[in-house]
């Protein structure tokens, strides 16, 4: 009997301790930029987001700088697979933490065309028998509306590129 607690006990404990992993910790490459301004600090950062990316306009004040999509050429690499088209796609967050403004960026690459998605859509649906309209589904869409993005890796590469521009336009000649 004292096996058999020990046991669900532990199993409690670590599906606690996995749940808890995936949770509130943004993805990306953070960096800490140190006793700065959020205001000075978001202005470097549109200006170097800017030299890799087109960018969102965004709000006055909002921490958060957002890319349009950029089309990537990946025939190199072969982790993405296929031969459809590539993209980037890039976010930029500022967060105020003890004091210290941490910049954190995520550099998505997404391959369009999710067989799976085109196949049985976002629900599931593996009947064979129609349930939908054509303007439940894609008729009443645009083709741009209807292309659906996988995500298959980040560009760690690229967001250190921009984490590190970002500390060093903040910090001339300072290393992180």
């Amino acid at each position: 009997m004292f096996r058999h607690c020990l046991f669900v006990l532990t199993g409690v404990v670590i599906s606690t301790a996995l749940a808890g992993c995936g949770t509130g910790a943004p993805s990306g490459t953070r960096l800490s930029l140190g006793d700065v301004s959020q205001q000075e600090a978001l202005v470097v950062a549109r200006e170097v987001m800017g030299k890799h990316f087109e960018l969102v306009r965004g709000n006055p004040g909002d921490s958060t700088i957002v890319s349009l999509p950029k089309p990537v050429n990946t025939r190199a690499r072969r982790i993405l697979g296929g031969k459809s088209p590539t993209r980037q796609l890039a976010t930029l967050r500022l967060q105020s933490q003890q004091g210290h403004v941490v910049a954190n960026v995520s550099v998505l690459l997404q391959r369009q065309g999710s067989s799976s998605l085109e196949r049985f859509g976002d629900r599931g649906n593996y009947s064979t028998i129609p349930n939908e309209t054509p303007s439940q589904g894609t008729a009443a869409t645009t083709p741009e509306q209807n292309e659906s993005w996988e995500t298959r890796a980040h560009d760690r590469v690229l967001e250190r590129t921009i984490v590190h521009e970002l500390y060093d336009a903040m910090h001339p000649g300072k290393t992180p």
